[in-house]
């Protein structure tokens, strides 16, 4: 390549292509596109199906099938984030079909990997409460909410009014002409279907020394599915995946990433975009839509690891080396020219070193053959030390495998220490509430298990025959109570009217001829006086005593034993289990009790037990002298004769190659003296050679500088201009993407992750 053809190949304008194509391949080139996941949809207790659980519920069987089949295929596009987030927010919005957003409903998952027994987080959700459980929450005076987690995970959602940070907007066209989704319904014809998204989410950010304003890296993942009533189906900034019957349309945009990066599509040598909308466009019959969805994310560029895949620091590094390396070349080229104008000049004494160098060679060559007899004799005795080295690492490495195996004295010393540690501590420890709840929970099931063997049972039926006996008992006493009652008063009194009015009918005409006769005399009495008089004159009382009496005796005789009874037969079966329910809490209470008290004696008595024969000490110092004698014995031994055996197959290696070497100085001898003979002949030539190397030396330095001040130099200018703010920009980016994990609120000292699930209305 010619020098010109270099410095064309760096202009600004394709360094600036370069750097952005790096970006924009990274992005769609690493497989957000448009892979689905072929696979059964498995059913998942998620938070999200208990936020929405109501409206599943009302849903056809069809379109719940259909949005959860979409979720998996956004989910497919993003990928499954770690869990290395402490906590996952994901917020659910319900839009209607042109994309707006009706309500929106925030879950949150509040991950407790240390079993921690309260979780405190900070959120401005409304309505807050637990879908995953029946823990409860305090507000703080901070703003901050405390949850009894109890060593759990706490699943929380609540409902906000915040603005989204991207917005979607919805458009429909009917044969190119724009219509609203609720004419749409029904129609035939050709229809687009257009989502534009507007990222809403800036942030300030330091690129190049300067304040400058960037976009919240959201990508935006959205699907629908077709019925077979849509054919001819074409996607813009996306893809389409069919069954054969239905067709899934999944669509990317990376809405805000060209405005922030301040590239355009003219930058790059090929038809690469960075889109911010996705377009459908089919023939329909009949158009129904049941839904959209859609998945923002804003650390998708992170998560496909782009800050290595966009680390262009490398790029700069090397055109820092390339440069750094030019100037030394020129340097270089430089000192070459000076040195062969030296060596030119110090031929003469360089051709009498050459003489000087013959008369060596042949002493050297007749001291090689004394060495190489030498070099055979130590080779000789080579195999015995071999043999003797392996033998001796051996067993040494089965004394070390003695202190060191899994088993060996190292680990079981140890062992012995730490359990005798455990153990004094346990037992010098009060117990702990778990642990006084695992003894009563023993003690309780030992209990519960004799009553359900028929204990139970029995006091259970012995308490109902008592109780029946009891109330049977009690048949008089309920007489009495009723004969004192307003029921005892009204039946005397109905029943009294009853026989003065029969006693009437039975003598009407005396009663009327007797009333009459007191009139005429001006005395004033009634049908019951006149009937009450004569019935005592001929039955020699009452008729009120008579009636008095018979109602006494069938409220005492008749009505009160079957109150009675019926009252002893229904109760006592519940009376009965009452009492042995009673009787089962209060032996329960009871074992619990002794249970616990027995347990704090026996570990008293232990503990005692041990700290009097000093088992924590011996086994502390069995321990540190098993370590010591491996640390300061067994060990470097062990590495000294390991060494030595390691060593061997390299020193009897080089014993051969010495050998062999040694043979093929002694072979060559003959072709050594002879050669050192032709380069005393040949150093005339050399000379020759010399002063044509100096000439070119002179051109090279000459061309190496023009190279460097025409070419490196102004490539490493260019970089360092348009494509390093590139990077810088795209380092801006990425790390606003990483920043934003909460849509809410959460704890500084907590790693958050958050995603959007948009579910638009359907069009039927």
């Amino acid at each position: 390549m010619k020098y010109q053809e270099l410095v064309n190949k760096f202009k600004n304008k394709y360094i600036i292509r370069f750097g952005a194509g790096i970006l924009t391949v990274a992005l769609f080139g690493t497989g957000i596109g448009y892979s689905v996941y072929a696979r059964n949809v498995e059913q998942k207790e998620t938070v999200a199906a208990e936020s929405q659980k109501e409206s599943q519920e009302e849903k056809p069987e069809q379109e719940e099938k259909e949005q959860e089949l979409l979720t998996q295929a956004l989910e497919g596009q993003v990928g499954q984030k770690s869990g290395n987030s402490g906590k996952e927010e994901t917020v659910y919005v319900l839009a209607d079909a042109s994309g707006k957003p009706e309500s929106v409903i925030v879950s949150e998952w509040l991950k407790n990997p240390d079993k921690k027994e309260t979780l405190t987080d900070a959120t401005d959700l409304l309505e807050i409460e637990n879908v995953k459980g029946n823990e409860e929450y305090q507000k703080n005076d901070d703003g901050t909410i405390t949850w009894e987690a109890k060593g759990k995970d706490i699943y929380y959602q609540g409902i906000t009014k915040k603005e989204l940070p991207v917005e979607m907007n919805i458009t429909y066209q009917l044969n190119g002409k724009a219509i609203a989704p609720a004419e749409l319904a029904g129609k035939s014809g050709t229809v687009t279907i257009r989502m534009d998204y507007v990222n809403k989410e800036k942030v300030k950010a330091t690129i190049n020394g300067k304040q400058e304003e960037v976009a919240v890296p959201f990508t935006a993942v959205s699907g629908m599915i077709l019925s077979e009533d849509f054919t001819n189906i074409k996607v813009t900034n996306g893809k389409v995946i069919s069954d054969g019957k239905n067709q899934m349309v999944i669509g990317v945009a990376v809405p805000g990433l060209k405005e922030s990066l301040q590239v355009k599509s003219e930058d790059f040598e090929t038809d690469l975009e960075l889109p911010e909308y996705v377009e459908v466009t089919a023939d329909v019959e009949n158009f129904s839509l049941d839904m959209t969805m859609t998945m923002y994310l804003s650390d998708m560029l992170s998560g496909l690891q782009l800050n290595e895949e966009l680390d262009l620091s490398h790029l700069a590094d090397s055109i820092d080396t390339l440069t750094d390396a030019s100037s030394k070349l020129v340097d270089g080229s430089g000192e070459l020219s000076d040195g062969l104008d030296t060596l030119k000049n110090n031929m003469g004494e360089y051709a009498s070193g050459v003489d000087t160098l013959r008369q060596g060679v042949d002493n050297y060559t007749a001291g090689a053959s004394q060495v190489n007899d030498g070099i055979v004799t130590l080779k000789e005795g080579a195999g015995a030390l071999v043999t003797g080295a392996d033998s001796l690492a051996e067993g040494m490495g089965k004394v070390s495998e003695c202190f060191t195996a899994e088993n060996g004295l190292i680990a079981g010393a140890k062992a012995l220490e730490s359990g005798v540690k455990q153990l004094e501590g346990t037992l010098n420890t009060p117990m702990s509430e778990e642990e006084k709840g695992a003894v009563k929970s023993q003690a309780e099931a030992a209990v519960e298990e004799t009553f359900q063997q028929g204990t139970h049972e029995a006091i259970a039926q012995q308490a109902a025959s008592e109780f029946e006996t009891a109330i049977t008992a009690g048949s008089q006493a309920v007489g009495q109570q009723l004969c004192e009652s307003e029921l005892y008063t009204t039946m005397v009194e109905a029943l009294y009217q009853q026989k003065v009015f029969e006693a009437y009918q039975a003598q009407k005409e005396a009663v009327d001829t007797a009333i009459a006769g007191y009139s005429a005399m001006g005395e004033n009495v009634t049908i019951t006086d006149v009937v009450e008089a004569s019935y005592q004159q001929q039955a020699g009382h009452s008729i009120r005593s008579e009636v008095e009496a018979a109602v006494a005796a069938t409220l005492k005789d008749t009505v009160a034993p079957q109150i009675v009874q019926g009252i002893a037969a229904s109760g006592k079966d519940a009376m009965g289990q009452s009492v042995a329910s009673a009787c089962e809490s209060a032996a329960k209470e009871a074992a619990k009790t002794a249970a616990v008290s027995g347990a704090q004696g026996a570990k008293s008595q232990i503990a005692e037990g041990v700290k009097k024969g000093g088992l924590a000490q011996g086994a502390s110092a069995l321990s540190a002298g098993v370590d010591q004698l491996y640390e300061e014995g067994v060990s470097p031994l062990k590495q000294g004769m390991d060494s030595m055996k390691e060593q061997m197959p390299g020193l009897t290696a080089g014993i051969d190659a010495l050998a062999e070497g040694s043979a093929q100085l002694v072979a060559n001898n003959e072709a050594l003296t002879s050669g050192a003979a032709k380069l005393s002949q040949a150093t005339g030539q050399i000379s020759g050679g010399v002063n044509k190397l100096k000439d070119g030396s002179s051109r090279l330095w000459e061309g190496i500088l023009e190279f460097d001040e025409e070419g490196i130099q102004k490539l490493s200018d260019v970089y360092h201009g348009d494509v390093e703010l590139l990077t810088d920009r795209a380092d801006a980016i990425l790390d606003a993407g990483k920043e934003y994990q909460t849509f809410t609120k959460k704890n500084p000292d907590v790693t958050g992750s958050v995603k959007f699930i948009v579910r638009t209305e359907g069009i039927k």
